[in-house]
C-alpha cells in the first residue's frame, strides 16, 4: 500500500511540476505562459522621458519588478517593422533570417511584401489582407522552440494590428497569428494555420462582432491627463505635423469617426486598446498558462507607430500614446496575475526600432538636419543608366537600396563597373548622403565600422546592388510633414528590453546587447534550444533561488 501511494505521488508530480513545484524554489520550474511584447517605433528615452506620467502598474512595474538591458540595440540596417519583428524572434538578423524590409525587389523588378504569400487564402477575409504567411521568413521562431520543447503540445499565438508583427514572431508552426484588417475592421488570419480548418474560432467571431471596434470608432481621442502634465513634449499644433483627420489642424480632439474607417482606430492610442483586449480575450479562451506545458503568446502594439509617423516623438499626441499605453499594459498584467498567477508567468517587452525627430522640428532648435526624396534620386539614376548603357537598367530602390533589372547582370562587366561606379559617385555628392558603396562584388563592405550594419542585412537576391548610407539626422523622406526611421544610428536602433515576472529579479544591465540576443536569453533561460539560425548571445538575467 505504501509503495503504491508514493508511486502516485510520484506519478503526479512528475506529470504537473506547475502545481508541484520544487520545494527548494520560491516558484514553478518553468512559467505556465510566456508573453512576448514588442511596441512598435518605441524609443528607449520614452521608458523615462515620459516616466511621471506613467502609471505603477505599466512600464513602471516592469523596471520596479524586473531586469533592463539598458543598451539594447539593433545590429544592423535598415531598422523596419517587418526585419525588426523577425530579427527579435528568430535571434539572427536579415542576413540568415531573409526579412530585409517590408518591402523589396525581387523577380525580375517584381516588388514583394514581406509577409505576402499568394499560396493561401485568408480566414475571416476575402481580400489581399489574408493572403499573408511566414514563408518568406526563413529561419525559425523562439516560438517554434517553444513547440519543439513541449514536444508540440504547448499552445502558441501571435497578435497585432500589422499582419507582419503578428506572423513572424508566432514562427512557422503556430496554432494561428491573427492579425487587423484595416478593410472590414476584423481580426483575421490565413489558411497557413491548419489548426484553424478554415475558419476563425468562435471565441475571435464572438470578440469581432463585439461591436468593441465600433465603438471605438464612434469616440473621440483627447488628452488621458491635463495638457499641463505633458511637460516632455511641444506645444500642440505645430506645422511639422501631419493630421490624424485630413484638412483639419493636427489639435485635440480627434473625433474618429470624421474619418469613419477602421484606419482612425488603429492610428490612435484606441487601436492598442483594441489589441490588449484581444490578448486578454485569447488567453482566456484558448485557457493559456493552465497546464504544465509553457505556453506562448506574442503581442505587437502598432498604434504607436501610425502616430510617431504623423507627429514625432515630441507631440503631445505621442505622449498621450504612450501614457495610455502604459495603463492597457497595466490591465494585462493585472489580468495575467489574476489568470496565470503571479510569478507563473514571464513577460518581455522590447521594440522593432525607433524613430527620428521630424527634421523641421529639429532645424527649429539650431540642431542639424534634413530630408532626403528617394524618388527624386531615382529619376536622376535613371537618366545616367540610359545615358552610359542607352536603357534604363533600375528595378526600383527600397529601403536606400538601389536595385537592378535582371538582364542588368547580363551587360558586359565593364559597363556594369560604369554604371555602379557612376551611380555612386553621383550619390556621395548628394545633399545629406554620407557613403554609397556596393552591395555585392569584391570587398562590399568599406569603412566606418558603422556601415558593417548593413552586412548584417545583405540577403542574395533580396537585396540590393548599391546602398546609400544618410548622414545623421538625414530623413529618408521628402515631405516635411512627419517622420520616419530605418537608419542604423540610435534614434532608430536603441530601444527597451525588459524582463519581468517568473523568478525575475530585479536589475539592470548597462554592457552592450543586440536585439537578436532577446531570442537566445529567453532560450537559455528556459533550458531548450535556441532558434534554428539563432547567432545572438545569451546574457545572465539574475534570478530568485
Amino acid at each position: 500500500m505504501r509503495r503504491f501511494i508514493s508511486f502516485s505521488i510520484l506519478s503526479l508530480w512528475l506529470s504537473c511540476p506547475k502545481v508541484f513545484a520544487d520545494n527548494r524554489n520560491s516558484g514553478p520550474l518553468k512559467p505556465a505562459l510566456v508573453v512576448g511584447i514588442v511596441v512598435d517605433q518605441m524609443r528607449y528615452d520614452f521608458l523615462y522621458r515620459y516616466a511621471d506620467c506613467y502609471s505603477k502598474g505599466g512600464f513602471q512595474r516592469m523596471l520596479r519588478e524586473g531586469y533592463s538591458f539598458s543598451s539594447c540595440l539593433y545590429s544592423y540596417a535598415p531598422t523596419y517593422t517587418g526585419p525588426g519583428h523577425a530579427s527579435i524572434y528568430t535571434g539572427t538578423t536579415p542576413g540568415l533570417h531573409g526579412i530585409v524590409g517590408n518591402t523589396w525587389f525581387e523577380a525580375g523588378a517584381k516588388r514583394k511584401y514581406c509577409s505576402q504569400d499568394d499560396s493561401v487564402f485568408g480566414i475571416g477575409t476575402d481580400g489581399i489582407e489574408g493572403k499573408m504567411s511566414p514563408a518568406n521568413m526563413l529561419a525559425g521562431s523562439i516560438a517554434d522552440q517553444f513547440k519543439i520543447a513541449g514536444n508540440f503540445q504547448g499552445k502558441t499565438f501571435g497578435i497585432g494590428l500589422k499582419d507582419r508583427g503578428a506572423i513572424f514572431p508566432a514562427g512557422h508552426g503556430a496554432n494561428a497569428a491573427f492579425w487587423f484588417d484595416f478593410q472590414n475592421g476584423n481580426f483575421v488570419s490565413s489558411s497557413w494555420y491548419k489548426s484553424l480548418n478554415g475558419k476563425l474560432p468562435s471565441w475571435l467571431q464572438k470578440f469581432n462582432n463585439s461591436g468593441l471596434m465600433a465603438s471605438y470608432l464612434d469616440s473621440v481621442w483627447k488628452p488621458l491627463l491635463p495638457l499641463q502634465r505633458y511637460k516632455a513634449s511641444t506645444e500642440d499644433d505645430k506645422i511639422w505635423e501631419n493630421p490624424l483627420v485630413p484638412n483639419r489642424a493636427p489639435i485635440f480632439p480627434y473625433r474618429l469617426k470624421d474619418l469613419n474607417t477602421p484606419d482612425a482606430v488603429a492610428a490612435s492610442p484606441f487601436g492598442n486598446s483594441l489589441t490588449n483586449q484581444l490578448a486578454m480575450a485569447l488567453i482566456d479562451a484558448e485557457q493559456l498558462g493552465n497546464d504544465s506545458i509553457t505556453d506562448f503568446l506574442a503581442v505587437s502594439f502598432s498604434s504607436t507607430d501610425l502616430i510617431g509617423h504623423s507627429y514625432g516623438p515630441f507631440a503631445i499626441e505621442t505622449q498621450d500614446a504612450y501614457i495610455r499605453l502604459d495603463r492597457d499594459l497595466e490591465k494585462l498584467f493585472l489580468f495575467l496575475d489574476q489568470k496565470v498567477g503571479k510569478g507563473n508567468y514571464l513577460c518581455f517587452l522590447s521594440a522593432d526600432h525607433g524613430i527620428m525627430e521630424i527634421p523641421a522640428f529639429l532645424r527649429d532648435k539650431q540642431i542639424p538636419a534634413g530630408n532626403f526624396s528617394s524618388n527624386k534620386t531615382l529619376d536622376s539614376l535613371r537618366s545616367i543608366s540610359i545615358r552610359i548603357a542607352g536603357q534604363d537598367w533600375l528595378a526600383g530602390m527600397d529601403n536606400l537600396q538601389v536595385y537592378f533589372r535582371d538582364g542588368f547582370f547580363n551587360l558586359e562587366e565593364s559597363k556594369q563597373k560604369s554604371i555602379e561606379s557612376a551611380f555612386i559617385k553621383w550619390l556621395e555628392k548628394q545633399p545629406g548622403v554620407l557613403r554609397a558603396f556596393k552591395l555585392h562584388g569584391e570587398k562590399p563592405w568599406p569603412e566606418p565600422p558603422l556601415l558593417e550594419k548593413f552586412q548584417s542585412s545583405f540577403y542574395p537576391g533580396r537585396s540590393g546592388q548599391v546602398q546609400i548610407l544618410l548622414k545623421p539626422g538625414v530623413l529618408n523622406q521628402g515631405s516635411a510633414k512627419g517622420t520616419t526611421h530605418g537608419a542604423p544610428y540610435p534614434y532608430d536602433s536603441h530601444v527597451p528590453c525588459l524582463w519581468m515576472g517568473w523568478k525575475i529579479k530585479p536589475g539592470e544591465d548597462v554592457l552592450p546587447f543586440a536585439i537578436e540576443d532577446i531570442a537566445p536569453t529567453l532560450s537559455s533561460l528556459m533550458h531548450i534550444g535556441f532558434p534554428n539560425a539563432c547567432t545572438g548571445k545569451a546574457h545572465s538575467i539574475p534570478l530568485k533561488p
